[in-house]
């Protein structure tokens, strides 16, 4: 009976003349990311996973992978330590095949000090794996350190990339001219050649100016607990009650890959492209690829809702800190 007057109910503004009425629109599904850092050396690339990490606890974003794009065998353990702390022991992580040797700042001490179960696998098997299981254009790239993985992607896997990836986010660069060779462009300058000219999915790129007015991750050592990894690499970098004033980068780029422009950024460049000369120094040329760049227009908000997203604790959950196109 109530499956009868269920139907009548949806059927009587019909009858009646009158408009049915419309649900609401679908909100977008989370991004899909495969995250590849040059993790160990810098405190961004540690809050840039507790940005991903938090957002993912509360539904903005699904992490599919985490790869390292440098060689120290300290990374991927540490890596999995950080997944485990969030309660993500299930992320895989990758380790590069001919990435150039960094020494380790704090890998090594997370390593050996947090728990961490899974196993390590070759990076460009794990993206064949996670991108071949996932829908077609579906696929966030955030890049966050050497293109090493990518350059060696683009080489053997294109057409799986053009089919999977939606986007690629890139952390590298200065715009829309560098003055001075910018850091991740540097590690491996060949594969960033490679990737900036021939890569097959669309571009955006988040330069080295953002991260110099961005300054987040000072309250990590009154937030988080003592057992917390995010913490143990604060502390190592600058020991807790020091602050970092350097500059932060990798977590900007992070938080547009989930939330978009989200009221923090604008894009330029559209009908241009990125070029990398062979001195490390980049510039934005006319006419070209489907390639942008972020435009930092709030750097107090867009401060704030990092900082918001870093200090989250792997319980806290509520409404999404970020809001915006995707």
């Amino acid at each position: 009976m109530r499956r009868l007057l269920a139907a009548v109910v949806l059927l009587l503004p019909m009858v009646v003349g009158m408009s049915a009425p419309v649900a609401a629109a679908a909100s977008p599904p989370p991004p899909r990311l495969i995250i590849d850092t040059d993790f160990g050396q810098w405190w961004d690339d540690v809050a840039m996973l507790a940005t991903v990490h938090s957002a993912a606890s509360q539904g903005g974003a699904k992490i599919l992978g985490v790869v390292s794009d440098v060689d120290n065998p300290w990374n991927a353990p540490a890596l999995d330590a950080i997944n485990t702390w969030y309660g993500r022991p299930d992320i895989p992580v990758g380790r590069p095949v001919g990435a150039i040797p960094v020494e380790q700042n704090y890998s090594r001490y997370i390593a050996e000090n947090f728990p961490h179960a899974g196993d390590a696998e070759d990076a460009i098997t794990l993206y064949r794996r996670l991108l071949a299981a996932q829908p077609d254009h579906s696929v966030t790239i955030l890049s966050v350190g050497a293109l090493t993985n990518l350059a060696q992607l683009a080489t053997t896997d294109r057409a799986l990339l053009a089919r999977k990836v939606a986007r690629t986010v890139i952390m590298g660069g200065e715009y829309p001219r560098a003055s001075v060779p910018e850091w991740n462009f540097g590690l491996d300058l060949n594969a960033t050649r490679q990737v900036v000219a021939d890569w097959p999915t669309p571009i955006d790129f988040d330069g080295f100016e953002i991260g110099t007015r961005t300054i987040v991750g000072n309250n990590v050592c009154t937030t988080h607990p003592v057992n917390s990894p995010i913490r143990a690499a604060f502390n190592i970098l600058y020991g807790c009650g020091n602050q970092q004033a350097d500059g932060t980068w990798d977590p900007t780029a992070a938080y547009y890959a989930i939330y978009g422009t989200a009221g923090v950024y604008g894009l330029a460049g559209q009908g241009g492209h990125n070029v990398v000369y062979p001195d490390g120094i980049n510039a934005w040329e006319p006419l070209g690829h489907h390639q942008r760049y972020l435009v930092l227009t709030d750097a107090a908000r867009l401060t704030t809702t990092l900082d918001a997203l870093i200090d989250a604790q792997p319980h806290d959950a509520g409404v999404p800190f970020g809001l915006g196109d995707r």
